[in-house]
């Protein structure tokens, strides 16, 4: 039995060959899968492998091959100024110690603190 749809097919359509329309269909879901892959790549792909492959930070430069002298002279002003600073420190605490063994409280002056000349007032 034929197919009623093919009988109203003039001749000419039958032999029109359909290899151009199944190339050109392959060629252009290529073109689509191509485009497709391209943009997720551009847009996904891309900026996660930069942010998580980076190249390491470079080497710090090399130290100098000797301590300069003008640093060492500042720092050996400074020790020597924070000596004189500790000692005069230390003086004060031996000073504060020395008070502390004395008689701080006396009937005369409860205080402990020296008697005013007679002509001034505190």
């Amino acid at each position: 039995m034929s197919d009623p749809a093919s009988q109203d097919r003039s001749p000419q359509e039958e032999s029109r060959p359909r290899w151009p329309l199944i190339l050109g269909s392959i060629v252009g879901g290529f073109l689509l899968v191509a485009v497709g892959l391209g943009l997720g790549w551009y847009l996904f792909y891309r900026p996660i492998v930069n942010v998580a492959v980076q190249l390491p930070a470079p080497p710090a430069p090399p130290a100098p091959p000797g301590p300069d002298a003008a640093q060492v002279k500042a720092l050996e002003d400074q020790i020597e100024k924070q000596k004189a600073a500790n000692k005069q420190i230390e003086d004060q605490i031996a000073a504060l110690k020395d008070r502390l063994r004395a008689d701080v409280c006396t009937a005369k002056d409860p205080t402990g603190k020296p008697p005013a000349p007679a002509g001034q007032k505190l």
